[in-house]
């Protein structure tokens, strides 16, 4: 096989199995950037897409990454009998010159419960 061809069945595969794995609604803005295993548990990093610049700034001139903001920690299904994190890293933006910050809000966990959505309520179906 080619290498060009190989290398498309490759990322086809791959976000095949991610889109399985993973809730569409963090796919769509967010990127897998980290995997760590640990003894007692999976942690995993998505990182926003830089792309996903906040609305109110895509006019304005000079915008800059700035860093991320606080990761968001949620709880899914486990991988290999170990509970798996989710660590969603938000993008900080500003204006160049100006400290004033700017993120994206997504609606990524139901309202009081730190977990995906799809394992809420697997959660809620098997209590």
């Amino acid at each position: 096989m080619l290498p060009l061809l190989k290398y498309f069945v490759m990322k086809d595969l791959i976000d095949k199995l991610l889109s399985v794995c993973f809730p569409s609604d963090i796919l769509t803005y967010f990127e897998l950037s980290a995997i760590e295993e640990y003894k007692d548990r999976i942690d995993i990093r998505f990182d926003e897409k830089k792309e996903m610049i906040p609305q109110c700034l895509r006019r304005i001139p000079n915008i800059v990454l700035d860093g991320f903001c606080n990761p968001i920690g949620l709880l899914s299904f486990p991988l290999k009998d170990k509970p798996t994190y989710l660590k969603i890293y938000r993008r900080r933006w500003k204006q160049s010159g100006i400290n004033k910050y700017y993120s994206n809000t997504y609606q990524l966990h139901p309202r009081g419960i730190k977990t995906t959505h799809h394992f809420a309520s697997f959660l809620k179906e098997a209590h």
